[in-house]
């Protein structure tokens, strides 16, 4: 496994549904996506970072350089055109690092060891295969919480989370996150 991959995986799991003082992190360090999974490894640790567009991006599984805060970019899987296919290649990224998703509904509470995210992405891209815009949010405890791209802060959403939109973009659905349980037989 890439070393780069081992310490987000590892950072990940060490804060996975704990309190973690956003603040203190770079703004540029993560963007919604690494937020919604409770990643603090900022990206001065990553292998590579593309100056140009001010992204993060490490060597994955597949050795190109992909970008760890895009949907399939920590797996490889970045080539979708559907709906089921976005879901199946952000699976597969969570896989990479440890993490199980799990369908939800807005109405489902989750408690620990549970974490409850909300996922919005441009459709409109996704059929045409370009590399569409896409948003997390994240519940917290009775609030929902989210960050602004790479360079915003992480904000409280101050309307029901029903009414909640962001850049056109669609709500897939409502998802809930845990770690994998570790298989003591390997």
């Amino acid at each position: 496994m890439n070393q780069m991959l081992k310490k987000v995986q590892m950072d990940i799991q060490k804060n996975f549904g704990k309190d973690v003082n956003w603040d203190s992190l770079p703004k540029g360090s993560f963007n919604c996506y690494m937020f919604a999974v409770f990643n603090t490894v900022p990206t001065e640790v990553l292998d590579f970072v593309d100056e140009e567009h001010g992204i993060a991006i490490c060597k994955c599984l597949t050795n190109e350089k992909l970008s760890i805060g895009g949907i399939g970019g920590i797996s490889g899987r970045i080539h979708y055109t559907t709906v089921a296919g976005l879901i199946k290649a952000l699976k597969c990224d969570l896989a990479c690092l440890g993490i199980l998703l799990e369908d939800s509904s807005l109405e489902e509470i989750v408690t620990n060891p549970f974490v409850k995210i909300a996922f919005y992405y441009d459709k409109e891209g996704l059929s045409k295969c370009k590399n569409p815009n896409f948003h997390f949010v994240r519940q917290d405890g009775d609030q929902w919480l989210h960050k602004t791209g790479w360079a915003g802060k992480v904000e409280k959403i101050d309307i029901p989370i029903e009414n909640f939109s962001c850049d056109n973009l669609y709500l897939i659905g409502y998802f809930k996150l845990s770690l994998m349980q570790k298989n003591h037989n390997s």
